[in-house]
């Protein structure tokens, strides 16, 4: 009797051994498959914020949805866009919303605020403050080893001419002013992006080129935004697009 429950005994502890075994290694698969796991980070404004909004939520499908639909899973895209945000409100939050999540790859897409604002409450940023806020964060970045795409803020308005956007009018002497310090302001993401050798997405050149061929009737709204500053679907669309390049 001792001999048959002492072999019992040995070959359920035998049994239970392997199983344990079996079970601590799809663990550490499961693990390693979570580490091994690229980390996406979208730092901007409202119209990084609304990226993740949903046809059937509201009037579009957001940019990030749309890539999250058309990445594997091995991919984690974490939206860090904040409405209203300026280069100052990144410098306030990148270290806890980008560095501590040490992130594989950052798009970082600000600028329409900083050169709206000043027009609307007079709380835009100056282009040099802007130029050294970017550079502050994008240096931070690039020493943890993430690789940056730099975006260059889109459009104020679809058309030439006058504008009004949130019943605040704008004339043509202002729109002018206005898409100048875009254009200039894109030249400092370009330039960033030479000086860092980090990715480039002109977003600014390709709206322009896609309304410049769509826009007719020079509507200041309706071909790649919604009110002539957020994106509509097709606008997501487009961001989407050319980001995945970056991803693939």
């Amino acid at each position: 009797v001792c001999v048959i429950g002492c072999s019992i005994f040995s070959i359920l502890n035998y049994i239970k051994t392997n199983i344990m075994k079996k079970i601590s290694l799809i663990i550490l698969i499961l693990m390693t498959a979570c580490t091994n796991s690229t980390k996406v980070i979208f730092l901007g404004d409202s119209i990084t914020a609304a990226g993740e909004s949903k046809e059937g939520e509201g009037t579009y499908k957001g940019f990030i949805t749309s890539l999250k639909e058309n990445v594997g899973q091995e991919m984690e895209l974490i939206n860090k866009g904040i409405s209203g945000n300026k280069v100052s409100d990144l410098l306030l939050r990148y270290k806890y919303d980008v560095l501590e999540l040490k992130p594989d790859i950052v798009f970082i897409y600000i600028g329409i605020n900083d050169v709206w604002h000043k027009y609307d409450w007079g709380t835009g940023t100056d282009i040099d403050v802007y130029e050294d806020g970017l550079r502050k964060i994008i240096a931070d970045i690039k020493i943890k080893g993430a690789k940056i795409i730099l975006c260059t803020p889109t459009v104020i308005g679809e058309n030439s001419g006058e504008f009004k956007l949130n019943n605040s009018f704008k004339d043509i002497e202002t729109m002018d002013i206005m898409n100048k310090d875009l254009d200039a302001f894109s030249d400092v993401i370009r330039n960033l992006s030479s000086e860092f050798n980090t990715e480039l997405l002109d977003l600014r050149k390709k709206f322009k080129d896609y309304i410049s061929e769509n826009n007719t009737e020079n509507v200041y709204k309706g071909i790649l935004t919604s009110d002539g500053v957020h994106l509509n679907n097709q606008g997501n669309k487009l961001i989407a697009d050319e980001m995945i390049k970056f991803l693939n």
